[in-house]
C-alpha cells in the first residue's frame, strides 16, 4: 500500500487527504482545537466506498492520533457517529476509542437531527 497524507493546518484544526498511488480516497479532519486545560478535539472522517475495510482509514487515522498526542500535545480527541454506521463504530473501536454514550439530537443531517456516540480517546501520557 502506498498512502500519503497531506495536510493543512491552521491553530484551530487539521484538514488531511488520503491517497493511496496519487489519487485521493479519503478525508481526515481535526476541528475544534482547544488549547488550555482542555487540550481537546473533534475527529470527523470518510473514505470511499470501494476502500472501506481495506484498513487505509485505521492506518491513516494512527497517523493523525500520533499527530494529535505528540505534536499538538492534546490530551482527548472526540469522535461523535451515528449509531447505525458500523464500519464506522469498528474503526474507532480497534483505534481504542471508548463510547461515552449517546448524544440525542446532535448533528442536523439532510433537515433531521440525529442521534451519535460519542466516542473518545484519551492520551494516557498527559495524565
Amino acid at each position: 500500500m502506498q498512502q500519503q497524507i497531506e495536510t493543512n493546518n491552521n491553530k484551530s484544526g487539521i484538514s488531511l487527504g488520503i491517497f493511496l498511488e496519487g489519487q485521493l480516497i479519503g478525508q481526515i479532519n481535526i476541528s475544534n482545537i482547544v488549547y488550555g486545560p482542555f487540550l481537546s478535539c473533534f475527529l470527523g472522517y470518510k473514505l470511499g466506498e470501494k476502500f472501506q475495510g481495506m484498513g487505509y482509514m485505521g492506518e491513516a487515522l494512527n497517523k493523525v492520533i500520533d499527530i494529535a498526542f505528540n505534536q499538538y500535545k492534546l490530551h482527548r480527541i472526540e469522535a461523535n457517529i451515528i449509531p447505525k454506521n458500523i464500519k464506522s463504530i469498528n474503526v474507532v473501536e480497534r483505534l481504542n476509542f471508548v463510547n461515552e454514550g449517546l448524544s440525542k439530537k446532535y448533528l442536523k443531517i439532510n433537515g433531521q437531527w440525529q442521534d451519535h456516540s460519542h466516542y473518545v480517546l484519551l492520551n494516557n501520557l498527559l495524565e
